[in-house]
C-alpha cells in the first residue's frame, strides 16, 4: 500500500468532515437563506475552488496526463482555490438574489479543512520546501532526492490555517469586525503565502518572484481594496 497517498486521502476526508461539523455547530447562525440558496452557494464555492485550484497547472500539463489528467490528479493550489471559491460563492449569491454577507459562517470551516488537509500533503511528500539543515527538516520522495532534508512547507501552512481558525473563532465570538473575517483570512493568507514562497521550491517567474508570489500580491491588493470599500459601505 502507498501509505503516503493513503495519508493524503485520509486527511483530506478528515478535513472535509471536520469542516462540515464546524459549519453545523458554529456557522449556521440566524439566516434568511432558503435550502436552495444554501445549496447553490455551496455548489458555487466548490465549483469555483475546484476550477481555480487547477487553473495554474493548465499550462504545465504533461503529454501523458492531458486535460483529463489535469482535472483528476491530486495537484492543486490552495491560493487560487481560495480565491476561486470566494468568487464562486459571490457569483452564486448574485444569481440567487442573496444580499446578506455569509463569509463569517464559512471562514472557520474553510480554515479548518485546509489546515487539516495540509497534513495529507505532509504524508504524501508533495508541496515540499527548499533544503534545510534545521532539525525540523523532513525527507520527500516526491522531490527526486529523498536523502535531502527540506522545510516542511505543508506543516507551516497547517499552523497558519489552524491558528487563523482559532483566532476567527474567538474574534467572531467577541463580535469583532463583523462580516469581514473571510476577507481578512484571504488577505492574511496572501501575505503568508508571499513570504512562505521563500522556503518553497518554486521557479522564478518575474522580477525575482515566483508565480505564486505575484498572484498573492495581486490578490492581496484586490481583497484589501474590497475590504476598505465594504468597511466604508456597511
Amino acid at each position: 500500500m502507498d501509505w503516503g497517498r493513503f495519508g493524503y486521502a485520509a486527511f483530506m476526508v478528515l478535513g472535509t468532515v471536520t469542516a462540515g461539523i464546524a459549519y453545523r455547530r458554529y456557522g449556521g447562525g440566524t439566516t434568511s437563506l432558503t435550502n436552495e440558496q444554501r445549496w447553490g452557494i455551496a455548489v458555487g464555492g466548490i465549483i469555483g475552488a475546484t476550477f481555480a485550484a487547477k487553473l495554474p497547472f493548465a499550462f504545465g500539463i504533461s503529454a501523458d496526463g492531458g486535460w483529463l489528467g489535469l482535472w483528476t490528479s491530486d495537484g492543486k493550489t490552495v491560493l487560487w482555490g481560495l480565491v476561486g471559491g470566494y468568487a464562486g460563492v459571490e457569483v452564486a449569491k448574485w444569481s440567487l438574489y442573496v444580499r446578506e454577507r455569509t463569509g463569517d459562517r464559512f471562514v472557520i470551516p474553510v480554515a479548518l479543512a485546509i489546515g487539516i488537509g495540509r497534513f495529507g500533503c505532509l504524508c504524501n511528500g508533495c508541496c515540499y520546501g527548499i533544503p534545510t539543515n534545521g532539525m525540523w527538516g523532513i525527507r520527500s520522495d516526491e522531490s527526486g532526492n529523498a536523502a535531502i532534508l527540506r522545510h516542511p512547507a505543508p506543516l507551516y501552512e497547517s499552523i497558519f490555517h489552524l491558528s487563523f481558525a482559532a483566532i476567527a473563532f474567538y474574534g467572531i465570538g467577541q463580535g469583532w469586525i463583523k462580516q469581514q473575517w473571510m476577507l481578512i483570512y484571504l488577505i492574511t493568507y496572501c501575505a503568508f503565502r508571499f513570504v512562505s514562497e521563500y522556503w518553497r521550491e518554486e521557479p522564478i517567474a518575474i522580477a525575482g518572484l515566483t508565480f505564486y508570489q505575484v498572484s498573492a500580491a495581486v490578490f492581496a491588493i484586490a481583497f484589501s481594496v474590497l475590504l476598505i470599500w465594504r468597511r466604508s459601505n456597511p
